[in-house]
């Protein structure tokens, strides 16, 4: 017969293994974590941002120093691929960051402190830094920016089989799929749609990025403020029907959260 210290000891472990009604938050350093072990289970973990927020770009210094650990070896950014060989100047000579072209949306002090970050890291640890955005000499082209990036993408994969990518992109870029309701958009692909097609079992994850009070439309930022610290959490059917703010301005048709992101982080 077992002591009743023992049966104490059991029903704890029990409780303390159950599943939560609700997703489990995580301190930063904890959704750093979450981010990580994305990484260490995918080819390509999309990370889907709200431009020029700096809790998001804190997180994103965090994680760089970590990245190797899991076996990153590229860094995909929304900047013009005609920026690369500016890019590549500024890791070999820590010099000429200022000539390195963002989108003005992006382009902020705490976006160009990654270079540094990375730069910091030895050449040995740090991930190759690529700039998979369509040009903006290109853009009366027919090739959708997504098409572009997922091309990219895919490239880097053809040259190197067993890359691992961590791709820093605009949460709108970083959807599952898109489904629009209006012809108008007839083609316009999310960056996964085309890779699946183009390379099947590729594994791949979408994290967005919420701010509270981003929009009123989201119900992660509603519902789940007030935050102290972010929240790093899957995304399943508990959630049905929640509103995520990135789709707001969208003609999307309707579709649960989890069929358009994997997971989230929410500051």
């Amino acid at each position: 017969m077992m002591k009743p210290f023992a049966i104490l000891i059991m029903m704890m472990v029990q409780l303390s293994t159950q599943p939560q009604s609700i997703a489990q938050p995580f301190p930063v350093s904890e959704a750093g974590a979450y981010m990580l072990d994305k990484l260490a289970g995918h080819d390509i973990v999309f990370t889907g941002t709200v431009h020029q927020q700096p809790e998001i770009l804190k997180l994103m210094a965090e994680l760089l120093p970590h990245l190797i650990e899991k076996g990153v070896t590229h860094l995909a950014l929304e900047i013009a691929s005609d920026q690369q060989f500016q890019i590549d100047h500024f890791m070999r000579t820590g010099s000429g960051l200022d000539r390195i072209q963002l989108h003005k949306a992006i382009d902020c002090p705490d976006y160009r402190h990654l270079f540094h970050v990375l730069r910091a890291l030895d050449a040995e640890q740090r991930p190759r830094v690529v700039a998979i955005d369509l040009p903006i000499a290109q853009y009366a082209s027919d090739m959708t920016r997504n098409e572009y990036m997922a091309l990219n993408l895919s490239s880097i994969l053809k040259l190197q089989p067993n890359a691992k990518i961590l791709s820093m992109l605009g949460g709108s870029h970083v959807l599952r799929k898109l489904k629009w309701q209006n012809r108008i958009f007839k083609g316009r692909a999310a960056i996964r749609t085309y890779l699946e097609k183009w390379r099947p079992g590729l594994r791949m994850f979408s994290v967005l990025h919420i701010v509270v009070q981003e929009v009123a439309e989201c119900d992660f930022s509603s519902r789940l403020a007030p935050l102290n610290e972010p929240l790093a959490m899957d995304l399943d059917q508990r959630f049905n029907g929640w509103r995520l703010g990135v789709t707001a301005c969208m003609a999307l048709a309707p579709s649960q959260p989890y069929e358009l992101v994997d997971g989230v982080v929410i500051y």
